[in-house]
């Protein structure tokens, strides 16, 4: 019977939230202790101590009478103190269940259970156990997989069965069994070497460095007055030799500190392919471990940044409808892959998506787009100049020709935009999967099947349509950014052409209202 009796959660949660309280108290904790003790303080702390002692009692008290239980059904969850909450989930509406560890939770023998229902991962929708044990947790992951079997008829591990591109077949949505951490095939693990050069080359490192300097900053209402002075009086402080060492050691403090960051994020990272669900584990201190439904994946994109795109490394995201919400670690299928390695990787993982993205079989946008691409990225310095000029002149900060310094950067953005030219390109392979590639900065490559487009626009401006170009875009159902497609300044019958292949018709017809055929107009992977 799929049926599982009313039970509380483990006693540990009355210790985790009483925690979770306490945090709340820490920094006039601190203060009281750091300052010293003053007459009137016993006072406080007395009442501090009456209110930790009555908070301890009412946590007691809600965990005798938090229940839950799967029946008829459902997942029944009932709780509060005073006023009693009833919630009930049906079991087809059930997404994806989740499990997390804490290192305290780690500590006491207890995860994390967090039951995600098809709303789209709203908190409200979401039903969260922060205390089971690990038996108590795979019982009830297997007793709402059963459940949730039974109550839509195929089998969970029969979902996407008979469609060739992994599309969910209706009515079925995947959910995790009861499995442990060694559940399903390992596709691949990462390793220590990996996850360092991750670290090294990661997009943290702008981030980290911003937290840098910020606790560096503050270092100057902990460091004596007397040190800073006598340090300014020896001329180091603000000779350029000094300042080179500040900007080393703020640098290299941020690069530190992303390389941590991304250690504690993704270390130990697996991915397991367990029938039409993908199982990843990742994190250090705090241990999670997420379910991926192969069915609701609407598209793939590969990530190289700037540090990365010289070394020929990778990291591989994933797009999906209606499950969850879109963080760096949800959207995350591997963090570190050589280039080479990803169309493999796909074919263990995620088979649908698995396209070649050979950049010789892409096609780029024609040769007369590239002055667009150029002057698009180093126009907003040019504006920005003439505005700085302006400001100058009306209000008299400076000379007027200090408001020409923007200027410097236009040669960077001209050519960030060349850069992005050449890396622009698209093709169809011969299962239907559009393969489009953005530059820059970040340069990504996006695979998306034909079936998962849910929109396709065709952009025209007055300059392009003189100079014959168009812009495509397209969109998947994700809830994240990373769902949508851009390629500027194409062809105009090839964006035209391309907009009507990706439509409802069949991806073999030749639909091209202002342009080539699709045959000429498209490349093909092979």
């Amino acid at each position: 019977m799929p049926d599982l009796s009313p039970r509380r959660q483990h006693p540990a949660w009355i210790f985790l939230s009483a925690i979770q309280q306490l945090r709340g108290m820490a920094i006039p904790l601190v203060v009281l202790l750091v300052g010293g003790g003053r007459r009137g303080d016993e006072a406080f702390l007395a009442l501090g101590g009456v209110a930790v002692l009555l908070g301890a009692v009412a946590r007691g008290l809600a965990w005798w009478r938090f229940r839950y239980e799967v029946s008829g059904g459902e997942l029944r969850v009932r709780s509060g103190l005073l006023a009693q909450r009833e919630r009930f989930v049906p079991l087809e509406r059930v997404q994806a269940v989740d499990v997390n560890e804490t290192p305290l939770q780690r500590l006491l023998g207890v995860v994390g259970l967090r039951v995600e229902t098809a709303a789209g991962g709203s908190a409200a929708s979401d039903v969260t156990l922060a205390a089971l044990s690990r038996a108590e947790a795979d019982l009830l992951r297997q007793r709402l997989a059963r459940g949730r079997a039974a109550a839509t008829g195929p089998a969970p591990d029969a979902v996407g069965a008979g469609a060739s591109d992994g599309t969910a077949a209706p009515g079925a949505l995947p959910l995790p069994v009861a499995a442990g951490e060694t559940a399903g095939e390992l596709i691949r693990r990462i390793t220590p070497g990996e996850l360092l050069l991750a670290g090294m080359t990661s997009g943290r490192i702008a981030p980290a460095l911003a937290v840098f300097s910020f606790a560096f900053q503050l270092a100057d209402d902990v460091v004596p007055d007397r040190w800073l002075e006598r340090l300014a009086m020896t001329g180091t402080l603000w000779s350029i030799r000094g300042v080179l060492t500040l900007v080393g050691v703020i640098a290299i403090g941020g690069w530190l500190l992303a390389i941590a960051s991304t250690a504690l994020t993704f270390g130990g990272f697996e991915l397991r392919r367990d029938g039409e669900r993908l199982q990843a584990s990742y994190g250090l201190l705090e241990r999670r471990r997420r379910s991926i439904p192969i069915g609701r994946i609407q598209a793939v994109s590969i990530g190289e940044g700037l540090l990365r795109q010289p070394l020929g490394l990778a990291a591989v995201r994933f797009e999906s409808a209606g499950y969850g919400t879109d963080t760096a670690e949800s959207g995350v299928l591997f963090p570190l892959l050589r280039r080479g390695e990803v169309p493999a990787f796909l074919a263990a993982a995620a088979p649908a998506f698995a396209a070649s993205i050979d950049p010789a079989g892409l096609a780029p946008p024609p040769p007369r787009a590239r002055g667009r691409y150029v002057v698009a990225d180093a126009l907003p310095f040019a504006t920005l100049a003439v505005v700085a000029v302006v400001v100058m002149v009306v209000v008299p900060w400076g000379r007027w020709w200090w408001g020409l310094a923007p200027l410097a950067l236009a040669p960077f953005g001209a050519v960030h935009g060349w850069f992005r030219f050449r890396d622009t390109g698209w093709a169809l392979d011969g299962a239907g999967r559009l393969v489009a590639r953005g530059g820059g900065v970040e340069r990504r490559t996006t695979i998306v099947p034909r079936r998962r487009l849910q929109r396709r626009s065709l952009v025209q401006n007055p300059l392009q349509r003189r100079a014959a170009l168009a812009t495509f875009g397209a969109a998947v159902a994700s809830g994240g950014g990373g769902g949508t497609i851009t390629l500027e300044h194409l062809d105009e019958g090839v964006a035209a052409g391309l907009v009507g292949q990706l439509g409802p018709a069949s991806a073999d017809q030749a639909v091209s209202p202002s342009g080539p055929t699709t045959e000429a107009a498209t490349p093909h992977l092979a």
